[in-house]
Order: structure tokens, then C-alpha cells, then sequence
């Protein structure tokens, strides 16, 4: 259990600071879970926009925060999960960079 924590608390930083670098997105450090919510509203997307923008540009499935699922502060935000090995958070994380970095 103690290495899978460690694990966790290391593709959430590594995430974190990654999606932080990205144009258009800010996103806070989550304190307890396998997921991370960054904001995108920078990038003038909504996050259904955002999230079709991820699947079509850069083959990476994120899930939009849609109120219906998650509330009405929602909006504007996805949702990734961390809970994976590096060279795969590494490997979707490099697609969305680049995607975002040819839309400019």
C-alpha cells in the first residue's frame, strides 16, 4: 500500500505540474485522489469542447465537467485520471502539449 501511495503522490505531482505548463489551463494540487480536475477555460473551450478537442486531436480520453455529472462549478474543468504507470500519464500528457501547442 505504502509504495502505490507514493506512486499516486507522484504522477499527481507530475501531473499537476505538467497541465500547469500547458496554455490555458491552471491546476490546483488535488489533496486525496487518484484524479486530477484542472481548469480550461483559458483555452476558450468548454469542457465538452475541451474533452472532443483531446479525443479528435490528440487520441486522449478525459471526462468533461459537465454540471449533469459533477455540479454546476463543473463546468470549465475535466477530469484525468493519475492512477497509472508514468510512461502512459507521460504519454497522454505529451498528445494534449502538442495538440494545444498546434492550436495556437
Amino acid at each position: 500500500v505504502d509504495a502505490f501511495l507514493e506512486h499516486l503522490t507522484a504522477m499527481r505531482n507530475y501531473s499537476v505540474e505538467r497541465l500547469n505548463a500547458m496554455p490555458g489551463i491552471t491546476c490546483h494540487l488535488p489533496q486525496g485522489c487518484y484524479l486530477v480536475f484542472p481548469n480550461i477555460t483559458g483555452t476558450g473551450m468548454t469542457s465538452t469542447e475541451f474533452a472532443s478537442f483531446c479525443m479528435e486531436k490528440a487520441k486522449v480520453a478525459v471526462v468533461p465537467g459537465a454540471a449533469r455529472w459533477f455540479g454546476p462549478g463543473a463546468e470549465g474543468h475535466i477530469r484525468i485520471c493519475i492512477s497509472t504507470s508514468k510512461a502512459v500519464l507521460e504519454e497522454g500528457l505529451n498528445r494534449i502539449e502538442q495538440a494545444l501547442q498546434k492550436r495556437l
